[in-house]
């Protein structure tokens, strides 16, 4: 049985976290799928799901490793390519519904899983380790942003200011669900 999300997965940054949370849950969707009678359209269709999420969250990860100064990051990157990469040519070598089965388990149990408890947790590793051995950098500068909720602000660290800025997407309110604007910088 696949694990379930666990406080214990965190990396600390909050929609990394959140993207792995959806992460685990595909992950859990397409067990129910491997294991019960379905048709190859929707094994194709989760399968779809996963790999269209893995690589926004393979781009906001690697934008926060690189906001943090996770000296990893390179490697990290092979890592997010050669998944992606091998996932492209596992879609295109099924040839029935029991293959796309085994497939889909695969993908969730050894790629995703493993990836977010191995490699993630290393990303959250250096993190802690570069808080500790500079916890003044930690608490230098944070960023205040607003949303529709009635004053309401959002005071993000450094390093989610800079993921934020740099995102494609929009960050939003988990209250409100508007997007979340810059207002301005502290310390």
């Amino acid at each position: 049985m696949l694990p379930s999300w666990n406080e214990k997965f965190s990396v600390h940054h909050e929609i990394i976290d959140q993207q792995h949370q959806i992460l685990f849950d595909l992950a859990h969707k397409a067990y129910k799928i491997a294991n019960s009678h379905t048709t190859r359209n929707e094994v194709k269709d989760m399968i779809t799901q996963f790999f269209d999420y893995m690589k926004t969250h393979f781009k906001d990860e690697e934008q926060y490793m690189q906001a943090i100064g996770y000296p990893r990051l390179e490697e990290h990157r092979k890592i997010h390519r050669k998944i992606v990469a091998d996932m492209a040519v596992m879609v295109k070598s099924i040839h029935s519904a029991n293959e796309l089965k085994d497939k889909i388990m695969i993908m969730a149990q050894d790629w995703l899983l493993t990836h977010i408890l191995q490699e993630d947790m290393q990303i959250e590793k250096y993190r802690k380790e570069a808080q500790s051995k500079n916890p003044t950098k930690q608490a230098q500068k944070f960023y205040l942003y607003v949303c529709a909720c009635p004053g309401k602000e959002h005071k993000l660290t450094e390093s989610m200011h800079i993921f934020v800025k740099n995102s494609t997407q929009s960050i939003r309110c988990k209250e409100c669900q508007q997007s979340i604007k810059f207002q301005s910088a502290l310390g």
